[in-house]
């Protein structure tokens, strides 16, 4: 799908602009695409993965055996505190009880000049985007929503800005034209790009 190869590039260009070396993790890594669109662009060495499910970290261990991955457990955030340049938050928030909570232990991870990168699906419907999951739910003859709430840009902003985080810039991904950087109703996701309140 076109619309998230887009989303992975403008965060991955927006990093190359604005960080100057450091390393990058990519929170909630899952499967890892994120993590090897980052080390094409940066490197491997640079490259960091963490998610809280222990069967992802492992897998992308084995199929990423170049980049270090890291299970979030009581402590990880403290544990990693300050070490990076960039941290990215892609497609999690929507599935947490605590967005807020989430956005200031990552915003922990940050080096003083770090930025966090945090993009959202943006729904006509609670759950619309998670397509795979749907499907499982048609199979199975039940529904479970996978999305805990449907963000906009206004909720978005409230929440980093509670969480103690600035917003630098951000971006609109349409799911069928790429230039396209306003609020529409096709709209894949946003992405906000932050930083550290002073």
């Amino acid at each position: 799908m076109r619309f998230k190869q887009w989303e992975m590039d403008r965060i991955a260009d927006y990093i190359q602009r604005h960080t100057d070396g450091g390393l990058i993790l990519d929170v909630g890594c899952s499967t890892g695409h994120m993590i090897e669109v980052l080390s094409k662009r940066f490197g491997v060495n640079r490259v960091h993965g963490a998610d809280i499910h222990l069967d992802s970290v492992e897998r992308n261990r084995r199929v990423f055996d170049q980049n270090q991955f890291h299970h979030i457990h009581n402590g990880f955030f403290n544990e990693y505190a300050g070490r990076f340049k960039a941290v990215t938050l892609m497609h999690v928030l929507e599935h947490v009880d605590h967005p807020v909570q989430v956005l200031k232990e990552a915003k922990l991870l940050l080096s003083d000049e770090g930025i966090l990168v945090v993009s959202v699906p943006t729904e006509r419907i609670r759950g619309d985007a998670a397509v795979f999951e749907n499907l499982l739910n048609i199979g199975r003859g039940k529904f479970f929503n996978v999305h805990v709430r449907k963000y906009n840009y206004n909720l978005l902003v409230d929440e980093v800005k509670e969480a103690g985080l600035d917003i630098l810039d951000y971006r609109f991904n349409h799911s069928f034209f790429p230039k396209s950087n306003r609020k529409r109703f096709a709209n894949h996701s946003l992405i906000l790009y932050t930083k550290k309140s002073q």
